[in-house]
């Protein structure tokens, strides 16, 4: 029979799991800041800002550390010349910070242009902005009005100082007090004065000393390297541009050269080589040399023999598959006639009657080819920088109007302020734990697929391309020489993708960005 006497059965055991302590998702928070003064408390400045950020975002209950950036020391004026800066955006576009903390908007951008694109960015982004000193949330903002009004004023005060510090810098010269922003490998600044660091200064002689016997400038460095002889500011690597700018620096024969290039008068400033538009400044014994002058000279000398004979066989090896016929699409090849040496279509060169175009002296293909680099050196802003912002706004327009983009930018944002919404009801204790880190964990999976899939979309889009290749050509003729005398691996890594022959006094060469350019061969009368 059974019993149903429950009273006199066993109570239940029961045990506790205790709940698993889990980690309160945060609102991702990171701080820029930047120190473009020129004053010795410059490392100071720096370190206390770093640290205010990082004090300050730690204050916060609801807020975690994403990442302090900081440019230490370096002009504000071009984002491209940010490294920290540039990571920071990237690191925006990963998905990896929901705000971003500036002290002012000058510490941010002080090119209105830059600063308006990134602020449109980050706010697509579902990212937002806080400028300290203007009090100022991108996040709050209904019209980009205000941030057109503070750019166009941070600029103009960039502006008002840069000529101020020109002023004061052409002083300093005149009255020979004037302290270069750069200070040569081999030496140090101590108190106003370059003083000579030893272990550097002997392998400033060393490689003197290996090129006059005959070492080349990539052998040097490569020995350099292999005896793990570490460079300055933390770069490790030598080149053969790294030597090179060493073997011409006047500097280590205790002489220096000022304003041996300025900067331009409009936003964004650009140095350029001073070809006479400037005074400029020689001054002699101003330091301890580390080689002598004849060692200096006896150098120069042997770079410019070495140049010489080098100039043709390296002009050869950049042409060799750069050179299109326009008439067949058949490569060009070199041949040599009489001493004179001549590039040829090779369905011409066996047979006349295959193509009409015939051979065309090599000369006159590198005077072209450095014409059109001069011309685009001197002309840049006319010809390359229309172009970027063209392209700029078109991929603007085109983001604009692709739907997809749309959907998920609008998706993005709302997403981000959901999250902000949580992390706020979390703070005040108005969403249990559980809740909240179910929600903010969708919240997070949903906006890591939605940047990825935005990533794949933005790839696909042909003017991202044709920008990057742009502001690369930008970068590199501002920084190239006024006067190219030959060609380079440069030029054609960076400007010139391709050179189509279309008759024997006629090319056009295709730029990286897509421009086609046209150049006149003029033939040489013997």
């Amino acid at each position: 029979m059974l019993n149903t006497n429950l009273a006199s059965a066993e109570p239940p055991k029961i045990t506790v799991i205790s709940a698993k302590s889990q980690e309160i998702a945060k609102l991702r928070v990171a701080a820029y800041a930047r120190v473009s003064s020129d004053s010795d408390d410059q490392q100071n400045s720096y370190i206390a800002q770093v640290d205010y950020y990082t004090k300050n975002i730690a204050t916060h209950e609801g807020w975690e550390l994403a990442d302090i950036y900081a440019d230490e020391g370096i002009t504000g004026l071009v984002a491209s010349k940010r490294d920290d800066f540039n990571r920071m955006i990237q690191d925006c576009r990963d998905g990896k910070i929901d705000r971003v903390l500036v002290k002012s908007i000058s510490r941010f951008a002080r090119n209105t242009k830059e600063y308006i694109q990134y602020v449109r960015e980050l706010l697509r982004l579902g990212i937002s902005i806080h400028f300290e000193k203007e009090n100022i949330d991108t996040g709050k903002m209904t019209s980009e009005q205000i941030a057109t009004i503070y750019g166009a004023f941070s600029q103009m005060e960039s502006q008002n100082h840069s000529n101020n510090m020109r002023i004061s810098v052409r002083m300093r010269m005149e009255k020979g007090t004037y302290i270069s922003p750069s200070t040569p490998y081999g030496y140090k600044l101590e108190e106003r004065a370059l003083v000579i660091i030893p272990e550097q200064a002997e392998v400033v002689r060393r490689i003197f000393t290996a090129y006059l016997s005959g070492q080349g400038k990539e052998d040097i460095a490569n020995e350099l390297n292999r005896m793990g002889i570490p460079r300055t500011k933390d770069r490790k690597m030598w080149y053969s541009t790294t030597i090179g700018y060493i073997l011409t620096n006047i500097s280590y024969t205790g002489d220096m050269v000022w304003q041996k290039s300025f900067a331009t008068n409009d936003i964004p400033f650009r140095q350029v080589r001073n070809k006479g538009e400037k005074p400029k400044y020689f001054v002699e014994n101003c330091h301890e040399p580390i080689v002598s002058q004849d060692e200096f000279q006896r150098v120069q000398a042997l770079l410019e023999t070495r140049r010489l004979q080098i100039a043709g066989t390296v002009s050869s090896a950049l042409l060799k598959k750069k050179l299109h016929c326009g008439n067949c699409g058949t490569l060009f090849r070199r041949k040599i006639v009489n001493e004179k040496v001549y590039w040829a279509c090779r369905r011409h060169d066996s047979h006349k009657d295959l193509c009409p175009i015939s051979q065309v002296p090599e000369e006159q293909i590198i005077t072209a080819i450095l014409r059109m680099y001069h011309k685009l050196k001197r002309h840049r802003e006319q010809i390359l920088s229309p172009l970027l912002s063209q392209l700029t706004e078109l991929r603007e327009k085109e983001l604009r109007s692709n739907r997809k983009i749309n959907d998920i930018d609008k998706e993005i944002a709302q997403l981000t302020e959901q999250n902000l919404v949580l992390v706020r009801l979390k703070s005040k204790g108005y969403v249990d734990s559980a809740l909240y880190l179910s929600q903010t964990g969708d919240i997070d999976f949903k906006l890591r697929e939605l940047r990825r899939l935005r990533r794949r979309i933005m790839e696909t889009t042909g003017e991202d391309g044709q920008i990057k290749a742009t502001e690369t050509m930008l970068d590199y003729l501002e920084s190239s020489p006024e006067h190219l005398g030959e060609l380079t691996e440069e030029l054609f890594e960076t400007l010139v993708e391709n050179i189509t022959i279309s008759s024997e006094t006629e090319m056009n060469l295709t730029l990286y960005n897509g421009l086609t350019l046209k150049e006149t061969m003029e033939r040489t009368v013997r």
